[in-house]
């Protein structure tokens, strides 16, 4: 079948699109390695897209399974992969199994339709469904996962087009249906009937690529940021974030006049630790420490290491006789673990100072007031919970508003 020039410009146009994004993405992949597993299905995707969209124009006359199946199911899988790769980039649940299975029932489905032009339009339903769908289930997927990083209006804007694409082929099917005539217009890309929509195939094929780098792109950012705000051995908040935190807390605390409490511990004796097993049996106290400890915070506390052995919880929302009651169960959480260290049991315990909100506090003077606790209870045999000292009318006192 000749193709119209337009037409086949257009197609080499998508063509060129879908050739650029398969390098882009497998640059990406590697050797940048920036979401290495979510741009490695983005590139597959599209060269798949692109081997299909090339057999597609290779169709005439004469039956083919290869240009009329072979290159739909290609197509498809390509959109499949593009939405697996939308889930692995937002660590989503997968539902590669459920869209393979989908795939097939379409192929079986494809299959009882002669591959050529006579059954254009009902192919071109099936496939039309399809793509629909996927199209459809990644923009809802793309919708939860940025939900959560931008506004909900702004997160509809950025996935229009996806979701556009979806409605698009579910239109498609929806005609071909209802209107067989218009075969020319949407069963085909080779004649110039075809051109108005292979033009939307451009714009959208270019926007969607867009949309794809810039979430991963996002996904790299926060990455970023994460590390830059964990400590890389505990994976608690580090002092850098603690103290962004800390600080946020405490304005709402000289707001809401809601009393919050930090307790400050040292682990104890871990110098000899190091010196006796070595540093990574050092480090394996941390990792245990940070782990026994998070087992017994709640979900709104702020776990951090300030740096070496010492660690800092902030407990919002949380006042003196309850933030005492809170250290003396971590106090117990760290005396009932120790570190099998190469056959050799390591205990573990800690000196605790608490501290609570009063009129005139800062950040850094709670701080100051909780190090100061955690030494006295140091230098009063350790493994124990010390309160900061306060004058009497200073630790009744209410914040001022």
């Amino acid at each position: 079948m000749n193709i119209d020039p337009i037409a086949e410009l257009l197609v080499l146009f998508i063509c060129l699109l879908a050739s650029t994004s398969t390098l882009a993405w497998g640059l990406m992949a590697y050797p940048l390695r920036i979401a290495p597993r979510a741009s490695t299905y983005f590139s597959l995707a599209n060269l798949l897209i692109l081997t299909g969209v090339l057999l597609t124009t290779l169709r005439d006359q004469t039956p083919s399974y290869l240009y009329w199946l072979g290159a739909d199911m290609l197509l498809l899988l390509g959109f499949v992969l593009l939405r697996s790769g939308t889930q692995r980039l937002f660590r989503l649940s997968s539902s590669i199994k459920i869209d393979l299975a989908l795939l097939l029932l379409t192929g079986l489905s494809m299959l009882t339709q002669p591959p050529s032009i006579a059954a254009s339009d009902t192919l071109g339903i099936f496939f039309s469904f399809m793509a629909a769908s996927t199209f459809l289930l990644m923009a809802k997927d793309n919708l939860v996962a940025l939900e959560h990083t931008v506004k909900r209006p702004i997160a509809v804007i950025l996935l229009s087009p996806i979701a556009l694409m979806g409605v698009i082929f579910g239109l498609r099917a929806l005609l071909l249906l209802i209107e067989p005539a218009l075969k020319s217009h949407l069963a085909s890309i080779q004649s110039a009937d075809a051109i108005p929509m292979l033009w939307l195939y451009v714009v959208m094929t270019l926007w969607i690529n867009v949309i794809m780098m810039g979430n991963a792109l996002t996904r790299l950012v926060q990455k970023m940021r994460q590390q830059a705000d964990r400590d890389y051995l505990t994976g608690l908040w580090n002092r850098r974030a603690m103290q962004q935190q800390l600080e946020q807390l405490h304005q709402r605390w000289l707001r809401d006049g809601q009393a919050y409490s930090l307790i400050l511990f040292d682990l104890d004796f871990f110098k000899q630790i190091n010196d006796k097993f070595g540093h990574s049996a050092g480090d394996a106290v941390l990792v245990k420490t940070a782990q026994q400890i998070g087992k017994v915070t709640r979900a709104m506390d702020i776990f951090c290491r300030l740096g070496g052995e010492e660690f800092l919880l902030v407990l919002p929302g949380t006042d003196g006789e309850v933030a005492e009651i809170i250290a003396q169960k971590l106090q117990q959480a760290l005396r009932q673990s120790s570190l099998n260290w190469q056959g050799s049991l390591i205990p573990i315990s800690a000196s605790f100072g608490i501290v609570t909100t009063a009129t005139g506090d800062t950040p850094d003077s709670l701080l100051a007031l909780a190090d100061k606790a955690m030494y006295r209870a140091k230098e009063t045999g350790r493994d124990r919970c010390c309160t900061a000292e306060r004058r009497l009318e200073q630790a009744q006192a209410t914040p001022s508003q």
